[in-house]
């Protein structure tokens, strides 16, 4: 099946599908960041098929669906720090966080600080795509520091209890996967 989603032509729902299947009948619970048409969402209610999952999605102007139960299309702000929390306490602790919105680093850094500690379950993941933006010459100066950005979590992956991290840069492909685990990396 094809969905309505830059996911599909770069091959993302290739390396989610791989990467999750065997969450693909827990009643896990999803947010994605930066949904555009929604194609996504789409995709992930069919990816988690369990029918108590829930598969939320935020964006600046959410499409309007028609909308499978599970999933919820919700607007707003990824740099309001209230309506993330706000959207964490109602309907998190999450499994998974997509970061799929600007790509901007300050946008994001935004998004990871309110989200990952308290939004996050022990064993999920969260996830930045399109990370390399900050690789790019002569584009948008807010993409700069997208690259030191996941160099310094990288470096804090203890103090943060990260129990794995997966890095991607292939051409649309460029995400970078957080593992949260319950007391991190041990040396």
């Amino acid at each position: 099946m094809s969905y309505p989603t830059d996911k599909w032509a770069t091959g993302l729902v290739e390396v989610y599908r791989e990467r999750f299947s065997a969450w693909a009948d827990r009643p896990i619970r999803l947010l994605e960041i930066g949904i555009d048409r929604g194609g996504s969402l789409l995709f992930w209610a069919d990816l988690f098929r369990h029918p108590q999952a829930a598969i939320i999605g935020l964006d600046l102007q959410p499409p309007p669906g028609p909308w499978p139960d599970r999933v919820k299309a919700l607007a707003g702000d990824q740099n309001d720090r209230r309506r993330l929390s706000q959207i964490a306490q109602e309907h998190g602790p999450f499994d998974l966080i997509i970061d799929d919105g600007s790509h901007f680093a300050r946008e994001t850094r935004h998004c990871f600080e309110t989200l990952y500690g308290p939004a996050l379950k022990v064993g999920g993941c969260y996830v930045i795509e399109d990370w390399a933006v900050g690789y790019w010459r002569g584009r948008d100066a807010r993409y700069v520091g997208m690259v030191e950005f996941v160099a310094e979590l990288l470096q804090r992956a203890p103090q943060l209890s990260m129990s794995a991290v997966a890095i991607s840069l292939k051409p649309g492909q460029a995400y970078a996967l957080f593992e949260k685990g319950a007391t991190g990396w041990q040396a």
